[in-house]
């Protein structure tokens, strides 16, 4: 120690006597100014951390400077930003930060000599290696399919996702829960699937089928299943942030959004592989000769939010929607956190803010753009009565407008001596004199018209006319994104876009083996990159989330991030065996979901015993199967399903059912109107329902959608009184159950065997011989309430035609049906 205090005093005092002499010798980089760097600076700046992009270790990197840009300007000391940095002149950009001591006033004057001298290196410090990340992280790792484990022993297994759980039961002292019963493995695919569940027939067909196989027959007539597509384009929905509306104090309604959500619906139901169904939703407009249909699919990108405030800066929110761009890509294909580097370095992953940049240029030059679209099926002929009816209130307005036209020509001539020369414009001063008879056709419209404009009379018709042509019906279009002109990236300081950094190209996180090249790159080359078999992360990630859906946990809990924060997973070479499966069959999801719901695994029966409770409390090693409560737009869906009211239509518009008086007001200047829907719309299925972000359907936020504004990778499950109060009292539930009542109040069969059937249809099993009475007894005192009180029983109809029949005896099943389909079981998958 003492020996390098006294080197450093030979330094200073050399340097201090040098100036007092006049003759200040050149300043060696290695032995006077590398020292001073590596003492204070390189362990934040060095070959293993480069905070804010800058690396103080070589001569090199430090002529290149960091995120901010440059940080020595040879031979102008007091223009280099690093002695603006270790002076403390600055104390945003203090170096090093407090509460660390600043470097010596000596120290500080040596290096700004050094500066002002040339900032000269020798020739072996200006070659530095670049920057090569490499992490031990798991994810990271390539994926390897594992072999299959051969065991006698695991007689259980049905498929090698069996096999491999079953090892990890045995490790853990666990055995398999015994399987389900065959009416709960048909409802569990039903719900899990197709989001409704099976009908009485189809109940029916599966148990006359006797052959062996009849599970799995079952399982491809649902995911045959057009309704399919329904289920599981709501689940990418959330991780789409997909809503038919603005956002922020506007919230401006667009109507064109569905076009996105009815080609996730079509291209899940043909099972689109996962590569081109990612490629296609992050560059489909800059395929080779792009269809209608891919540049919709980039409409994924098109659901960020927009404002359309008055005064703000249009730049910043165009910067926010790229920001959201580029998080949404990293969380939804890659699990990265991506975002946590959009200010400074990553604090746990590899990622640099410096990428983070080159990640965000991929969408930094793409523009906003809605193009025409080919209508659907029945668009076409709304669109057309539609028109025809606008036509018609057009037709009466100009008319009166004609008539006052004709009126302005007859005394035109005497209307001109009246006028005031000086006071006309130019072009109408040089007609006033000339009689209309003489005047040309040209010259006669423009003092017609210029007459017109000063007509009161006609000025209130043209409003009536414009005011409707701004609501005249336009031809269908759709949301997409396009490549604008080419736009510099540059690093924002501290995520501050108007504080630019350094210039940056397009590039993905060197920690990930093949990243792209740098060079000409769009979002193209960006999803050709995610979906390649040499990334180790995307076949994951998506294996991961379908897995997650039929578990209710992940085999990566945390779903969203697979960086070193995450959870790691229960079981990698699981996860590993399905993330190859995806990518060797085809990336066909509908493949890799019919392997899970095949597997013994997924077939046990969700009843907990205590001591796997108490050796597993969250079913991480899956010794038993989870019993979930449905999702927001499920409840709805089954509610409509077993009550019989559900529209079986596929695909289209979104609608605007029932909801509660006072939620559109709360949206600024209660702007937003909540035009109910009417006709088999009302009762459409909850993928369906127009999303307002500011006031989103309540009933849909009451059972844990989320709120759009963002990806949801992963929702919550909640459990609170008011979820109950609305199955009960909701319009939608009530309509639901008075349905359901009514159609079991007309069946021929014996109240017992209505009952039977209601069980059925309902919860897909016949009722235990408890359950019976209790519905027995239950169905009989609701009669004797309505004996006793027949207006009650008239106005459990009072919104509705006169009932058919009995009312007591219609008000009851009514009653007894409400009470069956709030059965926690009705909203539970088991």
């Amino acid at each position: 120690m003492k020996i390098k205090i006294s080197v450093l005093f030979l330094i200073v005092f050399s340097v201090a006597t040098q100036a007092q002499s006049g003759e200040i010798s050149k300043i060696d980089y290695v032995s006077q100014i590398k020292p001073i760097l590596v003492k204070n600076c390189v362990s934040c700046h060095g070959s293993e951390k480069q905070k804010g992009g800058l690396r103080l270790d070589f001569g090199d990197p430090i002529l290149k400077g960091g995120n901010s840009g440059a940080i020595v300007v040879p031979g102008k000391s007091k223009e280099s930003k690093i002695i603006h940095a270790i002076s403390g002149k600055d104390s945003e950009s203090r170096m090093p930060p407090e509460p660390k001591d600043l470097i010596s006033a000596d120290h500080v004057a040596l290096i700004s000599t050094w500066i002002d001298q040339g900032a000269v290196f020798p020739k072996q410090e200006m070659v530095a290696s670049g920057v090569v990340k490499k992490s031990d992280h798991w994810s990271f790792k390539p994926i390897v399919n594992p072999p299959v484990p051969q065991n006698a022993s695991f007689k259980w297994a049905r498929n090698p996702i069996d096999v491999f759980v079953y090892e990890q039961m045995l490790r853990e002292g666990l055995e398999p829960s015994q399987e389900a019963e065959p009416l709960t493995l048909l409802r569990r695919i039903y719900l899990d699937l197709i989001g409704v569940p099976p009908t009485q027939s189809e109940i029916d067909m599966f148990l006359n089928d006797k052959l062996p196989g009849s599970y799995e027959r079952a399982v491809d007539r649902v995911l045959d299943s057009p309704r399919y597509g329904e289920k599981w384009a709501r689940y990418w929905l959330d991780l789409a942030r997909y809503a038919d509306s603005d956002g922020y104090e506007k919230d401006t309604g667009r109507p064109y959004a569905w076009r996105y959500r009815q080609w996730l619906i079509d291209a899940l139901n043909a099972d689109m592989p996962f590569d081109q169904f990612a490629i296609e939703q992050l560059a489909g407009d800059l395929l080779q000769n792009a269809s209608l249909d891919q540049k919709t699919a980039t409409g994924f990108h098109r659901n960020t939010l927009t404002n359309k405030e008055g005064g703000v800066d249009q730049e910043q929110f165009r910067v926010e929607a790229v920001v959201d761009r580029a998080n949404t890509t990293a969380k939804v294909f890659l699990g990265l956190t991506l975002g946590c580097a959009q200010c400074h370095d990553h604090k746990y992953d590899p990622i640099s803010q410096r990428e983070y940049y080159q990640f965000f240029a991929f969408f930094n030059s793409d523009m906003e753009v809605n193009i025409p679209a080919s209508p659907l099926p029945g668009e076409q002929e709304l669109f057309d009565r539609q028109l025809e009816q606008h036509k018609s209130k057009l037709a009466p307005i100009k008319a009166s407008l004609d008539a006052r036209k004709k009126e302005i020509q007859k005394d035109l001539d005497e209307w001109m001596s009246k006028l005031n020369k000086d006071s006309l414009p130019t072009k109408i001063k040089t007609l006033v004199g000339i009689p209309s008879s003489k005047m040309t056709a040209v010259q006669k419209n423009e003092l017609e018209s210029y007459r017109l404009s000063l007509d009161d009379k006609a000025k209130a018709i043209q409003k009536q006319l414009g005011d409707l042509e701004k609501n005249a019906p336009v031809q269908t279009m759709t949301q997409t994104l396009a490549l604008g002109k080419p736009r510099k990236t540059n690093i924002h300081i501290r995520g501050d876009f108007l504080r630019k950094g350094v210039e940056v190209e397009p590039g993905t996180p060197s920690v990930l083996p093949l990243p792209v090249a740098k060079g000409e790159l769009r979002r193209f080359e960006l999803a050709q990159w995610i979906t390649g078999n040499e990334n180790p992360l995307t076949r994951r990630v998506i294996a991961n989330w379908v897995w997650h859906k039929f578990f209710g946990r992940g085999i990566v809990p945390t779903l969203e991030d697979f960086g070193t924060q995450g959870e790691k997973p229960s079981n990698p070479k699981l996860l590993d065996y399905l993330a190859t499966t995806l990518s060797d069959n085809n990336w066909s999801l509908k493949s890799l979901h019919r392997l899970i719901v095949s597997s013994a695994v997924y077939r046990q029966s969700s009843t907990v015993e205590p001591e796997k409770l108490r050796k597993d409390p969250y079913n991480v090693f899956l010794s038993r199967q989870s019993r979930l409560r449905i999702d927001a737009e499920g409840v709805r869906d089954v509610f409509l399903s077993v009550s019989g009211l559900i529209d079986q239509r596929i695909g289209g518009q979104s609608v605007k059912p029932p909801q509660p008086p006072g939620i559109s007001e709360l949206t600024y200047a209660n702007a937003v109107k909540w035009n109910e829907s009417k006709g088999l719309d009302r009762y459409r299925r909850g993928v369906y329902i127009w999303f307002q972000r500011t006031s989103p359907y309540p009933t849909l936020m009451m059972f844990d959608a989320p709120d759009s504004n963002l990806a949801c990778v992963r929702r919550e499950r909640s459990n609170t009184p008011l979820q109950a109060l609305a199955l009960m009292n909701d319009v939608v539930f009530f309509e639901c159950s008075k349905a359901l009542g009514l159609s079991l109040a007309g069946s021929a069969q014996p109240p017992l065997n209505t009952i039977r059937a209601a069980f059925v249809d309902c919860l897909s099993r016949l009722p235990s011989e408890r359950e019976m009475a209790q519905m027995e007894n239950l169905l009989a005192e609701f009669k004797r309430h309505y004996q006793s009180n027949p207006d009650l029983a008239l106005k459990v109809f009072e919104n509705a035609p006169d009932p058919k029949g009995d009312a007591v005896v219609r008000a009851s099943w009514v009653a007894f049906a409400r009470v069956l389909l709030n059965l926690d079981e009705v909203i539970v998958r088991d």
